[in-house]
Parts: structure tokens; C-alpha cells; sequence
């Protein structure tokens, strides 16, 4: 039985494990499917700014560019952004518009918005904050 193809971008909490030890990836095996991984380059900016030496960096720039040069990285463009504010607008009437909720959501519903484009499924360990976008908008999201 062939297994069938998925497109996903993993979120910076399934990378940042790994890349503390030094792995550039995780493997990742799904059920039933063959995962095409895409990079979302909200994930990369987060994990850029959380690498603390040099060897995260070339680790970093590695990843970067492996996915630059499949065409599997993708970024939020002028209309994403647009969606964005609107959905945390949206969210901010219903739950209230705490600086520091709105500023820590903005990247995650960047990522789920960019996802739903490519047709690709989220991995996340960050189940709460994707939850709570998807009251908001229609996207894929696996753990």
C-alpha cells in the first residue's frame, strides 16, 4: 500500500530539543503518510533568536539553507500579515487584548496562516496557542 504524501511545518517547540543537542532535524514518522517538510521562516526567526554560540548559528544557517534551496521555505507576505491582524484582532475582543498574549500569539498565527497556503499540517507541542487559532481560522494542526 503506498503511503500517501503530506506537506508539514513543525513548529519551533518540535525543533528546539533537537537543536539543543545539536540536530539540525528530527526524524519524524507519521502514520499512514510520508511527511514533505516545509520551513516556515516565522520558525526560523524564532529559532535564530533563541541560539545562544556559534555552533547553534552554523547549525541554524544549515537548516536555512537547506530549505532555501529546496523551495520549501516559506514566508508570510503583506496580505498574511493582514489576515494576521485581523484574526488577533478577532481573538483580542473575545479574550481580551493583554500586550504580551497578543505580541507571543502574533508568530503562531503567522505560522498557521502560512501553513493553510501550502496546504500543509502544523506539528506542534504548543497545543494551547494553536488551539485557540483555530477557533479563528481554518488550518491543519497535528501534535
Amino acid at each position: 500500500m503506498a503511503q500517501k504524501l503530506v506537506k508539514v511545518i513543525l513548529d519551533t517547540s518540535i525543533y528546539i530539543p533537537y537543536i539543543n543537542e545539536g540536530v539540525s532535524h528530527p526524524v519524524l514518522e507519521l502514520e499512514e503518510s510520508l511527511p514533505i517538510i516545509y520551513m516556515s521562516a516565522v520558525v526560523m526567526e524564532e529559532l535564530y533568536a533563541g541560539a545562544h554560540d556559534g555552533k547553534t548559528i552554523k547549525l541554524l544557517d544549515k537548516l536555512y539553507n537547506t530549505f532555501h534551496s529546496l523551495n520549501r521555505l516559506i514566508a508570510p507576505d503583506a496580505q498574511d500579515w493582514q489576515q494576521a491582524g485581523k484574526i488577533i484582532a478577532r481573538m483580542g475582543r473575545k479574550y481580551g487584548f493583554e500586550k504580551r498574549f497578543l505580541s507571543r500569539i502574533t508568530n503562531d498565527v503567522l505560522i498557521a496562516i502560512t501553513a493553510r497556503k501550502v496546504g500543509a499540517v502544523v506539528i506542534t507541542k504548543n497545543k494551547k496557542d494553536f488551539s485557540l487559532i483555530k477557533e479563528f481560522l481554518n488550518f491543519k494542526m497535528s501534535e
